[in-house]
């Protein structure tokens, strides 16, 4: 094989085994590690490396069992209120900041009216926070999950399971505004309807 071909094989490796370690979500920086290294497997085969070709199968096996064994955590989800003022609240919010205002809008914490933390296993994954965009329509201010746990299973979960408590306040339709485009997709993949620009509903059924 030609040399220049090997070369760029050891360099898509190289540049994919980087690339994983900005992932956020572990399981997504196992899988795109284990590519990576994977590609490392056949560079160091044709350029007659075994120490390199049994280091990358040990981390190939290293994170398939790290997928394996977050995939058998049986995730147990609640939604616990939060009140406003609360120090365990207020920390969250000054702790994730930054991202939150990014996507959501500097204004939207504070215009919040009703707080829920998302948890897992009982630990904090999330926070959920709303007012009344009319007596039908709950705006969602602040919809985030902490960066391990962006999976759309919390999502998935609080929109199908979670809705008759939203259902009992007379809500009928959940409804963003101007949420920022990196909410976008996630949006749109759990069921959200795109309006004007950075609006979106979801019927409450």
């Amino acid at each position: 094989m030609n040399y220049m071909y090997i070369d760029l094989l050891g360099y898509t490796a190289s540049f994919i085994i980087l690339i994983s370690l900005t992932m956020k979500s572990i399981v997504k920086l196992r899988w795109i590690n284990a590519a990576g290294s994977l590609l490392f497997v056949v560079f160091a085969f044709l350029t007659r490396s075994a120490p390199t070709v049994v280091m990358n199968v040990g981390i190939i096996f290293i994170d398939l069992w790290f997928v394996l064994r977050i995939s058998r955590i049986k995730a147990e989800y609640e939604l616990v209120k939060a009140e406003r003022g609360s120090a365990l609240l207020d920390f969250f919010y000054s702790k994730h900041r930054d991202e939150i205002d990014q996507i959501f809008g500097e204004t939207a914490f504070e215009d919040a009216r009703g707080f829920s933390y998302f948890m897992c296993n009982g630990e904090i994954a999330g926070l959920f926070a709303w007012k009344d965009s009319s007596p039908t329509e709950c705006q969602i201010l602040v919809d985030y999950v902490t960066p391990q746990y962006r999976d759309l299973r919390i999502g998935t979960w609080f929109f199908e399971k979670q809705l008759p408590y939203f259902k009992d306040k007379g809500y009928s339709r959940f409804v963003y505004e101007n949420v920022g485009k990196d909410h976008w997709k996630y949006l749109e993949r759990i069921g959200f309807v795109h309006g004007a620009l950075g609006s979106f509903s979801k019927e409450i059924v």
